[in-house]
């Protein structure tokens, strides 16, 4: 976690810090590389210079072979910098980018549930591409143009006063424009890459959702809303092409308007003889390196203030607290025996003025099947999402073992409890990876016979490919009974503790569910169970049945002490359900 006011710059260079040696090296290389540019102007004013006098042919073959030769170490030189350097930049980047999406991915639930999708992937590609580019190829730039800069205006001054000072005049008015303009930059560019994040966020969604878009006729939608967000995105790249148009214009203005005035004094100072023919090129063209070296900086200043732009982006997530899973590495194994949550209380970052959970009391004992039902938004998911500590409630105190849940790590915790969603999602990868998902050191073996008690072998086995048959992204090659009991036979190979089934069956047809409830039933025995249902009579059974309506628990008994409740609320829904 970054400490509080680090810059990005310094956030950025904290990741170059391994490669100090090899950074050096280059760059002490590419000064003399550099350097050797600013021969060729007092080279080519001697040309100049000896044609004009035309004392000794033999000293222009000197000079050309000295020529050439610079140009050929120049060369050499200047490549192995540039494949060091892209080196070094592509092996930073690959790190920051494992860094910053193992930090999102070990984000609390709570702050990523209020992020889009798209946002955090534009982090990943466009904001650290951005960081990319600049390091492996501006900030290069940057360095061998103030060598230029540097080495020619002392050139210049050395060679003539007088010639320098139309130059020098100009040069602090640029760099004060460019330090206001820069900071104006930099904040556009921040906005734009919040745009192009929001285009990147619908582009997401809609192709996640794409049955949904083509089921509602949403085509047309969804290509307008894209539209809009890219003309918000068009119109900020747009506001900041121009801003850094107007100060390269204003640059090569002021530049070469004074290289102009120079060369006019020049041809005044040679025709009185002052000055030669080949010292007022070689001045002309130190003068043309300050020009393009300032004239570059402007390009340059804009690209590293929108690489500060994106770094401040990366830089917020990266800053944001993580789970402590880290912690949790050699965590011995935790067997979970009962569950008790005491007056919790929660509500969601987003939306602190809804009380989700009010002050929720239960008990859990050991291999008790527990049944939470209600009216959809009454607080059973959260109160399951919360046992297994994926959020932290506001208020209460959830206790494992009779102890607190703070003397547990999280990855004691999760490790312990094992979910079946009622939307299933799986991985893009084979049937065989998703089971494993539950538990990647188990044998193939036990892979088939999670598959086996979940009902789901069968149904593998009539693929081509069995096992390593591939499921689509998020599963979608296989029916929404099929990924519930791959889903289940994940649960069933990592054995846990306690057992969480929303809806478990919901997707399945009647004779699938009446296998799946016989595989759940023995899979729940010595296990204790969270049942979340609306269909009540898969709950019938359960040894312990809470009521909740409103984020509180209303009701709590068995379905015979419940159902003998007059008018209470378990009896009204049984009533529906079975009675009409």
């Amino acid at each position: 976690m970054l400490r509080k006011g680090t810059s990005q710059i310094s956030f950025l260079l904290a990741y170059y810090r391994p490669h100090t040696t090899k950074i050096i090296v280059a760059l002490l290389f590419m000064l003399p590389s550099s350097g050797i540019s600013l021969l060729f102007p007092m080279l080519t004013g001697g040309l100049i210079d000896g044609i004009l006098k035309a004392d000794n042919p033999s000293n222009l073959y000197t000079v050309g072979a000295l020529f050439l030769g610079l140009l050929l170490v120049q060369a050499a030189v200047g490549y192995a910098i540039s494949i060091t350097l892209a080196t070094i930049t592509e092996n930073v980047i690959a790190a920051l980018r494992l860094d910053l999406f193992s930090h999102i991915v070990r984000t609390p639930l709570s702050y990523l549930s209020q992020k889009r999708v798209g946002d955090l992937t534009s982090r990943l590609s466009s904001d650290l591409a951005l960081i990319q580019e600049t390091f492996s190829f501006s900030v290069l730039q940057i360095l061998r143009q103030s060598v230029f800069l540097i080495g020619s205006v002392v050139i210049i001054v050395m060679t003539s006063v007088e010639l320098t000072i139309p130059i020098l005049l100009v040069t602090p008015i640029i760099v004060l424009i460019a330090l206001t303009i820069g900071k104006k930059i930099r904040k556009l560019s921040t906005k734009t890459q919040d745009a192009l994040a929001v285009t990147s966020t619908i582009v997401e969604e809609s192709l996640q959702s794409v049955a949904a878009v083509k089921s509602f006729v949403r085509e047309l939608y969804e290509s307008a809303r894209y539209g809009e967000a890219l003309k918000e995105n068009v119109r900020l790249a747009i506001k900041g092409a121009k801003l850094r148009a107007l100060f390269v214009t204003f640059i090569i203005f002021t530049v070469f308007g004074g290289i102009a005035a120079v060369i006019l004094y020049g041809a005044n100072l040679v025709s009185v003889g002052a000055i030669t023919m080949g010292e007022l090129l070689s001045f002309l063209m130190y003068a043309m390196f300050v020009g393009g070296a300032l004239g570059s900086f402007a390009e340059l200043f804009g690209q590293v203030q929108k690489t500060l732009g994106a770094a401040v982006r990366v830089s917020e997530i990266m800053e944001t607290p993580t789970e402590g899973l880290n912690d949790a590495i050699s965590s011995p194994p935790l067997v979970i025996h009962n569950i008790e949550l005491r007056d919790l209380y929660f509500e969601y970052p987003d939306r602190e003025d809804q009380q989700v959970l009010q002050g929720i009391s239960l008990e859990i004992p050991r291999g008790a099947r527990v049944a939470f039902v209600g009216q959809s938004g009454a607080g059973k998911s959260t109160t399951a999402s919360i046992i297994q500590r994926l959020y932290e409630p506001t208020k209460g105190e959830i206790l494992y073992n009779n102890q607190p849940g703070s003397d547990f790590t999280l990855q004691q915790i999760r490790s312990a409890i094992a979910i079946v969603p009622q939307d299933v999602v799986l991985f893009g990868g084979t049937i065989a990876d998703n089971i494993l998902y539950g538990n990647p050191a188990a044998t193939m073996e036990m892979v088939k016979e999670a598959a086996r008690n979940a009902n789901a072998y069968d149904f593998i086995q009539e693929f081509p490919e069995g096992f390593e048959t591939l499921v689509g992204e998020r599963g979608t090659k296989l029916s929404g009974g099929q990924r519930q009991r791959i889903a289940i036979a994940r649960a069933v190979l990592k054995n846990p503790s306690v057992l969480i089934l929303d809806e478990a069956t919901s997707s399945l047809d009647a004779e699938s569910e009446g296998l799946i409830q016989d595989a759940l039933q023995k899979l729940m025995i010595n296990r204790t169970a969270v049942i979340i249902a609306h269909r009540l009579s898969t709950v019938r059974t359960a040894d312990l049945i809470i009521v909740f309506e409103k984020g509180k628990i209303v009701e709590s008994g068995t379905h015979k002490d419940l159902i003998a409740i007059s008018g209470g609320r378990y009896q009204h829904w049984c009533d529906l359900q079975f009675l009409t």
